[in-house]
């Protein structure tokens, strides 16, 4: 069975932030809640909205199989990376992707995708 969680409408479309089946979860289109900062405010508030949404899920970062970060432009790449690696177990990091695109509003500047492994028993 899929559990599906954190279900909302963003400019018309609905989508989960949010989807688990089994042992795995899947957390994506994790923005930060504010749009206000720069780079490194949005990140450290996308990956805060991420340890939330994984802990609701029953994982933690140690759970994370793979991170995909899209920015808006990759002259945000070394301010990123900053906020990155003072959030990320250093010996124990997920594999990451970051690329940059157009993403859906004007002043959004960073949004993640995230997969997981429980290794226990769905919350």
């Amino acid at each position: 069975m899929i559990q599906r969680s954190h279900i909302e409408d963003l400019d018309g479309a609905r989508r989960a932030l949010v989807c688990a089946g089994g042992p795995w979860v899947y957390l994506t289109g994790i923005q930060p809640r504010t749009l206000d900062g720069d780079i490194k405010a949005q990140t450290r508030d996308a990956l805060a909205r991420l340890d939330m949404l994984m802990a609701e899920a029953g994982i933690g970062q140690q759970d994370l199989f793979t991170v995909t970060i899209w920015l808006k432009d990759m002259r945000y790449f070394s301010a990123l990376n900053a906020v990155w690696n003072d959030w990320v177990a250093n010996d124990d990091p997920p594999a990451r992707t970051c690329v940059s695109g157009e993403l859906c509003r004007p002043d959004l500047l960073v949004e993640l995708v995230a997969v997981g492994y429980r290794s226990g028993p769905p919350s």
